[in-house]
């Protein structure tokens, strides 16, 4: 979707018609005959009293702006900010408007969940990978998302409270992502034997994370003044790096220091 995030801190009336004349999809209002689309009212935003005519006028316009998102969705932007900024609500696309402003927190909470999901694929394939050329490299990577990870937080901050949901779906992606990625370091060259590595893989990663919010991201996200920390790993991952890299990772769980800094 097109994203509209200038539209977010505009502030409008409540322009929701009453429960009596919602519905799903479009019908026709029983005493005037127009109609009503998705839930929001033909009369959505208008002055009480406005006369019929009024009303089919603004009907038509939203109408004419729905086609207007889907033919020229740069002009359609256009005009729905200007329409908002003189109050005109009568040529709002409201269904539409409201589609991209929703739209604008999932772009946030996905870019979270698409970082979160690269350092879990990284750490299972740390653990588990018997190749140790790229060890650092994916070290490396993980610091990178996870300053990513913090700075989508920090930015927007009530995301917390949607995390678990958040970091069960980057649980099955990394899983899924490790998995692939095994595979292909296995170095199979015919598909039946890829297909065996890819079973035993299955079978030998867990259903269920093993690795903690604060493992993952490197600090403790209800601390409001910690930030992503180098030293903070899985214990696994930790003595594989250890050993493979020379490094002397922390082989107990804890979680990061208290520490000034990016946080808010």
């Amino acid at each position: 979707m097109h994203q509209l995030g200038h539209l977010l801190g505009l502030e409008a009336p409540d322009l929701r018609a009453p429960v009596g004349n919602q519905s799903q999809g479009s019908r026709r209002d029983g005493k005037w005959g127009l109609h009503i689309w998705s839930g929001i009212a033909y009369n959505a935003g208008m002055p009480a009293g406005a006369s019929l005519r009024d009303q089919t006028a603004a009907a038509v316009g939203g109408t004419r702006a729905r086609s207007l998102y889907f033919d020229d969705v740069w002009t359609w932007s256009r005009r729905q900010v200007a329409a908002l900024r003189r109050g005109d609500w009568a040529a709002l696309d409201l269904e539409n408007v409201i589609e991209e402003i929703e739209d604008v927190g999932s772009r946030h909470s996905d870019a979270w969940t698409s970082y979160c999901t690269n350092v879990i694929s990284h750490l299972l394939k740390i653990e588990l990978s018997g190749s140790g050329e790229d060890f650092r490299h994916w070290s490396e990577e993980i610091e990178a998302w996870r300053d990513s990870m913090f700075d989508v937080l920090a930015d927007n901050p009530g995301m917390k409270h949607e995390l678990p949901g958040l970091l069960a779906k980057a649980w099955k992606r990394g899983r899924r992502d490790a998995v692939r990625e095994l595979v292909k370091h296995g170095g199979a060259a015919e598909a039946a034997v890829e297909r065996r590595l890819r079973q035993s893989w299955e079978l030998q990663l867990p259903q269920e994370c093993p690795y903690s919010l604060v493992e993952i991201a490197g600090y403790d996200t209800r601390d409001k003044q910690a930030v992503p920390e180098p030293e903070v790993w899985p214990v696994p991952v930790a003595r594989v790096l250890n050993e493979r890299l020379g490094t002397n990772y922390p082989l107990r769980p804890r979680s990061p220091e208290r520490r000034g800094g990016r946080g808010s």
